[in-house]
């Protein structure tokens, strides 16, 4: 964990950036955005609405010449303009004069303490609406909403487990990614059943590599973390906030954060006995190429 940001540190009015502490706190329980900032792929927004334009090779053929001939008519890449929108995340604290002077065993001083907490739960807000975000254009009233990574697939790229998750299943999702040109390493985004039926599964098929580097001696049991297809290495991560019922496959050097203001810190102005801060954020997420990402929905067995 991070480093306690400590009192002293706080002016009234002054905004302090925790972009660098944000991407250290609670790594485990936030591994997509761990990931993202571990890799840097963060990038600044320039506007509420982020867009981008999707690359697709020209898949014409015919560039083949005559001996001699003149040059032929110019092709282009086909693009399409996808988009998401920013959204804004704040975490307010507030603790009294008397609850900081005490400075309680095993705590330490409140306000700080506080502080790191609202900070721990931002980036869990983040991870579950960079996953699973229904994209909200918002009101005066209602606020903004992005659109998550699972909303950003493209609907080519989806799978129907309704009948129950196969190895077939799996290997459909990761070929619609290939089919459209990704290949390589991808990372699929589970919660705790479906990590359960995937580890069930391919314990039930026998299609299991033993790990001996370490010795026959080892702790007994069965966990999936990576399944070796001819479409690409799948590495499993069990992610408490997915949707429980989706299985989310990514190429993650396709998926960038876009920040139109960091995660920052900033106190705010004293009325009366007490301290008062908030923690905020105001980004989005983006899959540069719709198809670089897949899923299998309704996964119930």
């Amino acid at each position: 964990m991070a480093e306690m940001l400590k009192r002293k540190d706080f002016l009234e009015g002054e905004v302090l950036d925790l972009r660098e502490e944000i991407a250290l706190v609670s790594p485990t329980d936030t591994p997509l955005t761990t990931l993202l900032l571990g890799r840097g792929a963060t990038v600044p927004a320039n506007d509420i609405t982020v867009s981008w334009r999707e690359r697709k090779l020209n898949e014409t053929r015919g560039t083949l010449k005559v001996e001699g001939s003149e040059a032929g008519d110019p092709i282009k890449s086909n693009r399409s303009t996808l988009s998401n929108i920013s959204q804004i995340i704040e975490k307010v604290t507030q603790v009294s004069g008397t609850a900081q002077a005490l400075n309680p065993k095993g705590i330490g001083k409140s306000f700080e303490a506080e502080i790191t907490d609202r900070l721990i739960e931002t980036k869990r807000d983040l991870e579950w609406y960079f996953l699973n975000g229904t994209k909200a254009i918002g009101s005066d009233t209602v606020p903004r909403q992005m659109n998550g990574l699972v909303n950003l697939v493209n609907s080519e790229n989806v799978v129907d487990g309704t009948e129950g998750l196969t190895e077939t299943l799996m290997l459909d999702a990761m070929q619609n990614m290939w089919d459209h040109g990704s290949q390589g390493e991808y990372f699929t985004f589970v919660n705790a059943n479906i990590k359960r039926l995937i580890n069930e599964l391919l314990k039930t098929t026998g299609n299991i590599r033993i790990n001996t580097s370490q010795g026959l001696n080892q702790v007994m049991g069965i966990t999936v973390q990576k399944i070796e297809s001819d479409f690409g290495t799948l590495n499993l991560v069990l992610d408490r906030h997915m949707d429980a019922k989706t299985m989310l496959i990514l190429d993650l050097d396709q998926v960038q954060i876009a920040e139109l203001r960091g995660t920052f810190f900033e106190m705010l102005p004293k009325g009366g006995d007490y301290l008062k801060g908030h923690i905020l954020n105001e980004s989005t997420i983006k899959l540069l190429n719709s198809y670089s990402g897949s899923k299998i929905i309704s996964i119930t067995k």
